[in-house]
């Protein structure tokens, strides 16, 4: 077999359009006017289109990566290494296998495929098969797309001399791989780096000498659109792309040596951005899309922002976008069908705005109008939309109707209050799409606003005698307005003239706790529908409310409410919320309750001084919340016995007890019995052990008297020894010295124990013969 060995091959167009020679602009632009480098992406885009050729966006490179608009539409990402050994930011990392150094780097070419020293001594370090792979960091752009933005994607690669078979002219073939990140000391020989469904795409290549194509050309342009994907798809910023030669058994079968600088192109087209900022209104004066709008107008100006994403990084921020937006309007109750559908009239700095042509709209309906944007290679982004209403309908005037409360109440045809006098007024209307009222008082420029709804009210404090008006007139949402409400009336000369009382009283001035009293409140005749609310209340206890649906009203009163005794009952007016307050007293007695007491408290226990006496309350109806106890001696009350036990004190000896119980409870007459008398109380009396003598009853021994615990303990305890049965004079201690005199006899002590209201109490006790 003929073997060639081509060198010296050039890497032309490798970075396909980045170097390349500007094309012919079209007749209607001079040379000067294209050029392959501008600020700005749109200005790029445009400038591709119209020139006809790729333009680099200057500045818009992003960790390495540059930017292209190409005609058409599309934008492109390159990134490319002439440095094997960087590491850092959008540069290719280039390895070997088998072999790689650790730095997984190389200098000058390394070859791809099978290469043997025999046929090619020079080139072969180590016999056998030599895989190539390059890595790209910091391809950010990628996790900004997703897998259907990306267009296209080449790998572009530079080969320095080739073995190629020029006798039977067969096609050699080179497999590109998605491969997983390179990283010190990866072994490239791993078979499953470089497994089958980790191939991506080939190229096919002849010896020139064979005149077919595609033919050796010394760099080799992969699809690599696939590989672009997959890391969109997998949200990676790193793209390393493999190459071995599909057959590996010969070196004529794709034997080749390689640069290590590669580059890899990434085009990607991304539709337009939802639209945002919504606004509709009239020229000059359109409302954010936040609520739904009613306008006065049937030839509304819509408007949105649309961007393109693509490129990501503008630098000009005055740059308009490369987006044709798409207007259409339909009614809301039938947003299906398209009334009128066109595209934006205006657009700047990704606004664009439309006015809906006349003849489309009709007063007093609902539209919902909704855009979208369609960028220069058709793709088209989602749509946004509002709701609004036309009306071009003036509201009913308003109704203008004097407020019962206040300090005067202006009727027409009254001579009413005075200057300095303030009266109320509310406002009200047939139509239900009012915002605001506006209002002038003695005068018809109305200035100023109220804002509408069920409580709108004016003041008024008249500045002037005689007659006075107030001129009002009602806005709606749209901005229509009313004919003005003129409402006269007239104010006193002299001292101010009262208004009658917003309301009189009359009802019980007395009634029993628990009951169900009622009042009666009538109206004054000042006061038109709605009449308003009155509200019954007791310093903050509230007892009852009504709403006037006619000139008198029965307010039922909570019975329960207030405890018992004379109270102030405060009966308020109040047109509406909001509205001045008219109030009137009124001063009533509430009864109470009685509890019903079947039977007297007992006591229980024995009456004896030293034990505990316990109070017996039994059954009450209802229950007292409070039950207070007090003890008595003789009928007067101990100090600080108030619990339901009690201990005898002294002090009570021949005394008699009784005990009070107290019971209360909201709403009822508090109450008191007392207990039957106890027996007169007895003495107390000592609890005693038995007396001990310790010590060794010998002459010349000291016994000692061990009387243990009494209970109470006596407040005067007395010894006395006695020898024999003879008192032994002075002998009144604890202890006792035996003396000579007590040989042959026995040893006796008496203790002698007393305290006040207890009976005094002896023992003794006795030691054998003294030996």
């Amino acid at each position: 077999m003929r073997r060639s060995l081509i060198s010296g091959a050039t890497a032309v167009g490798m970075v396909l359009g980045a170097f390349v020679t500007p094309a012919v602009a079209a007749e209607s632009r001079s040379a000067a006017e294209c050029s392959i480098t501008v600020w700005g992406e749109a200005e790029a885009a445009a400038l591709a289109e119209a020139c006809d050729e790729d333009v680099e966006v200057l500045g818009g490179a992003k960790d390495g990566t540059r930017l292209f608009a190409e005609p058409g539409g599309t934008m492109r990402a390159e990134v490319s290494s002439t440095d094997p050994f960087m590491s850092t930011r959008a540069t290719a990392r280039t390895a070997l296998s088998p072999g790689a150094p650790a730095a997984y780097g190389w200098t000058g070419t390394q070859w791809l495929g099978y290469c043997d020293p025999g046929e090619y001594a020079d080139g072969c370090d180590v016999e056998g098969v030599q895989r190539l792979a390059w890595q790209f960091d910091g391809l950010t752009i990628l996790q900004d797309l997703a897998p259907g933005d990306v267009t296209s994607a080449e790998l572009v690669v530079r080969g320095q001399n080739a073995w190629l078979d020029d006798v039977s002219c067969t096609p050699s073939r080179l497999d590109l791989y998605d491969i997983p990140p390179i990283s010190a000391g990866t072994g490239w020989a791993a078979t499953a780096t470089w497994t089958q469904d980790r191939r991506v795409g080939d190229i096919e290549f002849y010896w020139p000498a064979c005149e077919q194509t595609p033919a050796y050309t010394g760099y080799f342009d992969f699809d690599a659109t696939q590989l672009a994907v997959n890391a969109v798809r997998d949200n990676r910023s790193t793209v390393t792309a493999g190459l071995r030669a599909a057959d590996e058994t010969c070196m004529t079968c794709g034997w080749n040596s390689f640069k290590p600088d590669a580059t890899l192109i990434v085009r990607f087209s991304r539709a337009p951005l939802a639209p945002t900022g919504l606004e509709v209104g009239v020229q000059g004066s359109t409302q954010a899309c936040t609520t739904e709008r009613a306008l006065r107008t049937l030839s509304p100006y819509l408007s949105a922002d649309i961007r393109d994403p693509d490129p990501a990084n503008s630098t000009d921020p005055g740059e308009t976008a490369r987006v044709t937006a798409t207007f259409s309007v339909a009614r809301a109750d039938a947003p299906g069908v398209v009334l009128w559908q066109g595209p934006a009239s205006g657009s700047y700095d990704n606004r664009h705005t439309v006015a809906i042509p006349s003849g489309i709209l009709e007063g007093g309906t609902r539209y919902v109008w909704s855009v979208f944007g369609t960028d220069d290679g058709g793709l088209v982004g989602p749509a946004a939309s509002c709701t609004f209403t036309v009306d071009i309908t003036a509201p009913a005037a308003p109704v203008v109707t004097p407020v019962v409360g206040g300090q005067a109440v202006y009727v027409e045809g009254a001579v009413r209050g005075g200057i300095g006098v303030r009266g109320s007024f509310r406002l009200t209307t047939t139509s239900d799409d009012v915002a605001a009222y506006r209002y002038g008082v003695n005068t018809q420029t109305m200035l100023t606003e109220v804002k509408a709804g069920l409580n709108a009210a004016l003041s008024v404090t008249p500045t002037r005698s005689g007659l006075n008006y107030v001129s009002v007139e009602a806005i709606d949402r749209a901005g229509n307005r009313s004919r003005a409400t003129v409402y006269e009336f007239y104010v006193s000369y002299a001292a101010p003239v009262p208004s009658p009382p917003a309301i009189t009283v009359s009802g019980p001035t007395s009634y029993t706790f628990g009951s169900k009293p009622s009042a009666s409140v009538t109206l004054s005749a000042d006061a038109v529908t709605p009449y308003g609310t009155v509200t019954v209340t007791s310093g903050s206890a509230t007892l009852g409310s009504a709403v006037f649906d006619e000139r008198t009203e029965q307010v039922a009163l909570n019975g329960s409410a207030l405890g018992a005794g004379t109270r102030t009952l405060t009966f308020t007016y109040r047109a509406f919320p909001g509205a001045p307050a008219w109030s009137t007293q009124r001063t009533v007695t509430v009864k109470p309750l009685s509890f019903s007491v079947p039977r007297s408290p007992s006591i229980s226990g024995t009456a004896q001084v030293g034990k505990v006496l316990t109070a017996n309350r039994w059954t009450w109806t209802p229950t007292p919340t409070t039950v207070r106890y007090q003890w008595r001696v003789n009928g007067v009350a101990v100090a600080g016995a108030t619990s339901s036990t009690w201990k005898v004190p002294a002090s009570a000896q021949g005394k008699k007890v009784t005990v009070a119980v107290t019971g209360s409870r909201f709403g009822y007459a508090t109450r008191t019995v007392v207990s039957p008398a106890t027996a007169a109380v007895k003495a107390g009396t000592f609890v005693v052990p038995a007396l001990k003598i310790t010590g060794t009853a010998k002459v010349g021994y000291t016994l000692k008297a061990v009387r243990g615990t009494w209970t109470p303990q006596p407040s005067v305890v007395k010894y006395q020894w006695k020898v024999g049965g003879v008192v032994v004079k002075g002998a009144t201690g604890s202890s006792f010295k035996v003396p000579v005199s007590a040989k042959g006899k026995r040893i006796v002590v008496v203790v002698t124990g007393s305290r006040a209201g207890y009976t005094t109490r002896t023992v003794s006790a006795l030691t054998p013969v003294v030996p």
